[in-house]
């Protein structure tokens, strides 16, 4: 039987349709890589034919074998090897397959439980999972949004979207070793601000509270969009995506430029960390500005405090992020407002503050001192 009956008995083919000549182009590119008339039949069946040349791209390029195999080779229990695996957030059962690589994992996995202990290295590896996970979600979508089904560039015919899927694989390739190389420089800037926020000597800053077990001291702050449940409504879902991927941009372009990092975010809320009081403070006035500036977006408000807070898997946690949570929703639309400790922390020369009444804010007992900032556009002489 030749490929053309084979392909035809698989209904993969029908000669008589009016589209055989591409659906024999799109066969014949994708055999000749590798897929088999399985591959083929199971993807045709789901629309999505053409995505088997990215498919084959990753195909094979481990040996697969199962959580027994590598619990047997590290010389430890497959319930600790599954464990490490599912924080790690990989499907995993005994009989499991799954890529050979993963032996080294768990030989790094060991080391790390030896020095921080179990505990703290498994909370760490679902760092990495969920890193690793959001870097492929965001890959597909990539594709999907751009290349995919009902996209302009989505290509004329199944053999130019396989190509299109293969390239894009191939590209994709490629992020592991970038992603390498930002995760370390990354380290080295997170490092730097974690010895100037945790030293064992030295004064302590201004701060919103005591210092309390495994703290830091850190500026932190939220910006959020004014009355955005009703602005979400005037507009079109893809317009609405489009703005508040703007906000997001202009929050991660201030708080790198500023030495800080955005923590997450959360719909129409950005929380983010800086190296100081006033950094924070630029961080939060550059994207309420931006926001104001942008034609779709509504205006964002800030609030921003200094003091410590509990470092957790990249987030913070505290009394300290409760109460700029809520202090966020005290300011106008457009203004930033800070605590007393920022209050006192900002050089005068530079900074405006105009003192607002004491808030009285939910879950915290007693009213609030606050003051909204601002730059001064001709900064005196100190």
């Amino acid at each position: 039987m030749d490929q053309k009956e084979a392909w035809r008995d698989a209904g993969l083919y029908d000669p008589l349709d009016p589209g055989a000549t591409e659906r024999l182009a799109v066969l014949e590119y994708l055999t000749e890589r590798g897929a088999t008339i399985e591959q083929m039949v199971a993807a045709h069946r789901m629309g999505t034919l053409p995505g088997v040349a990215g498919d084959l791209v990753t195909q094979g390029r481990n040996d697969m074998v199962t959580v027994a195999d590598i619990a047997e080779r590290r010389d430890l229990p497959a319930s600790r090897v599954m464990r490490a695996l599912l924080a790690a957030g990989i499907p995993a059962r005994n009989e499991s397959e799954v890529p050979a690589d993963l032996a080294s994992f768990m030989a790094v996995f060991e080391e790390g439980a030896a020095l921080f202990g179990e505990g703290a290295i498994l909370a760490f590896t679902r760092v990495l999972g969920a890193a690793a996970n959001n870097v492929a979600e965001a890959a597909i979508a990539l594709f999907f949004a751009e290349l995919g089904p009902g996209t302009v560039r989505e290509g004329p015919d199944e053999l130019v979207r396989a190509r299109l899927a293969e390239a894009a694989t191939t590209a994709f390739t490629r992020v592991p070793d970038v992603l390498g190389l930002l995760v370390m420089d990354a380290f080295e800037r997170a490092q730097r601000r974690a010895e100037a926020a945790r030293s064992w000597l030295g004064p302590t800053p201004a701060a919103d509270g005591e210092i309390d077990g495994p703290t830091e001291v850190v500026a932190l702050g939220f910006v959020d969009l004014v009355g955005s449940t009703a602005w979400g409504q005037t507009i079109s879902l893809r317009d609405q995506s489009l703005a508040l991927s703007r906000f997001e941009s202009a929050a991660w372009t201030s708080a790198v430029l500023a030495g800080g990092r955005v923590i997450k975010t959360i719909g129409d809320e950005v929380f983010f960390a800086a190296p100081s009081a006033e950094a924070a403070c630029r961080i939060g006035l550059d994207v309420c500005r931006e926001a104001a500036e942008d034609e779709v977006l509504p205006l964002a408000r800030g609030a921003v405090g200094v003091g410590p807070a509990t470092p957790r898997e990249g987030d913070y946690f505290g009394p300290l992020v409760n109460l700029l949570s809520r202090l966020v929703k005290f300011g106008a639309p457009g203004e930033v407002v800070v605590t007393e400790a920022v209050a006192i922390d900002l050089p005068p020369e530079i900074w405006d503050l105009r003192p607002l009444e004491p808030a009285a804010l939910r879950g915290i007992d007693a009213p609030v001192r606050a003051f909204v900032v601002d730059r001064r556009e001709h900064p005196t002489e100190s």
